[in-house]
């Protein structure tokens, strides 16, 4: 498919934007553990976090870096955009580049 731009490339690419605080920088390390390959982009207001396939994170993991109680809700604050096929539920965000059927 092309455009007037020029041919559109499919991507594996996902990503979140977290705002920038105490909450991304816990998110951040679990995604480095957890991700070897996540690439990680700080700016003064966000956090960019990237990955071709997937990402996954539990609150329960944040929460218990952070020493206190969080839960997907407050989660879902700090999340300012994403890319790809999100799926919440009560302990974790979920991004896909897939689509997955039932």
């Amino acid at each position: 498919m092309t455009t007037a731009m020029g041919a559109i490339r499919e991507s594996q690419r996902v990503s979140l934007h977290l705002m920038a605080g105490e909450e991304a920088d816990a998110a951040v390390e679990i995604f480095e553990e957890k991700y070897p390959d996540v690439r990680i982009e700080r700016q003064p207001a966000y956090v960019s976090v990237v990955r071709d396939g997937s990402l996954e994170i539990s609150v329960t993991d944040i929460a218990e870096r952070l020493g206190h109680d969080y839960d997907v809700p407050t989660f879902l604050v700090i999340l300012s955009s994403y890319i790809g096929r999100i799926q919440v539920d009560d302990d974790t965000v979920a991004l896909q580049s897939e689509i997955r059927s039932a």
